[in-house]
């Protein structure tokens, strides 16, 4: 059995080996607890990277200004597309529906520029004011999203880049974070439809964004584990507000998914993957899973 690791966001520059690097101490360690070293039972342990081409290729990119300024480009099905999710996202992290609303009386458009362009502005220039950090996080994740679930040569540029991992025959463990979850979920998804599936013994999604109606919709029906994964373990930080359906539940992904939606990363950054793989119970489902 192996294990393949599969990143989130903001992972551009960077390179498969340091995805390994960053992530597999706190995972090594906090596995150690449930037994001696029990990932030297894996036969090898690879991550996927594709954060390069992602972010080379999405739709809407967010500038390093203010995160308002980073709404003005987007293009009218993206507005569509996270409007709800942002404002959902604004809600978490302190914003008010009256400081939206306020905002929301104000924020002028182009003509012919839609509802929703004036909503987005709206909410991004309400999040200026509480966390502009967490806006443009929160920016970045749903512009990939976007990118990858609406723009077919996104799609398979990314999956051209991950699918590969999945190609062996040997038993994988996928951890995946982030963004990550929904690339990961449609690889295991692709595979399990094929006649050809790769065996999943455990599929662990953490903060993952898949909850978001928009991006679960992405998904064509039926909208539930797939067939070729034995475990499905979902885990998020309540104050995570890229996970913002914190469980994956029996009416949006069907049954069999267990859910920790209490996991504590602390204030500063609560979508952070250090933080959900030391994890004790995260850890537990994995040492399971190889023994």
């Amino acid at each position: 059995m192996r294990m393949i690791l599969v990143h989130g966001i903001n992972q551009q520059g960077k390179s498969a080996q340091v995805i390994l690097d960053e992530w597999m101490p706190t995972l090594r360690a906090s596995c150690a607890m449930h037994g001696a070293d029990p990932l030297d039972k894996l036969s090898r342990i690879e991550a996927a990277w594709y954060g390069d081409t992602l972010e080379q290729l999405s739709s809407a990119k967010v500038k390093g200004q203010a995160i308002a300024l980073g709404t003005e480009d987007t293009p009218d099905d993206f507005d569509e597309f996270s409007v709800d999710a942002l404002k959902e996202m604004a809600l978490r992290m302190g914003a008010t529906e009256s400081q939206i609303d306020s905002e929301l009386s104000q924020t002028a458009v182009a003509l012919g520029a839609g509802l929703h362009k004036k909503w987005l502005k709206a909410i991004a220039r309400v999040i200026e004011t509480i966390s502009p950090a967490r806006g443009t996080l929160a920016l970045r994740v749903l512009g990939q999203a976007h990118a990858y679930i609406r723009n077919q040569h996104v799609h398979d540029e990314v999956n051209k880049l991950v699918r590969p991992l999945l190609l062996d025959d040997e038993p994988s463990i996928v951890v995946s974070h982030s963004l990550g979850t929904i690339v990961a979920f449609s690889l295991l998804r692709e595979f399990a439809n094929s006649g050809n599936p790769r065996q999943c013994p455990l599929f662990v999604t953490l903060g993952s964004p898949l909850g978001i109606d928009s991006v679960r919709k992405g998904f064509m029906k039926p909208r539930v584990k797939p067939e070729n994964v034995q475990r499905w373990v979902n885990g998020a930080d309540p104050e995570d507000f890229i996970a913002l359906r914190p469980e994956l539940t029996s009416s949006n992904f069907g049954s069999g998914i267990e859910n920790y939606s209490d996991l504590e990363n602390g204030h500063e950054d609560p979508h952070s993957i250090a933080g959900y793989l030391s994890d004790t119970r995260i850890a537990k489902a994995i040492v399971e899973s190889i023994y």
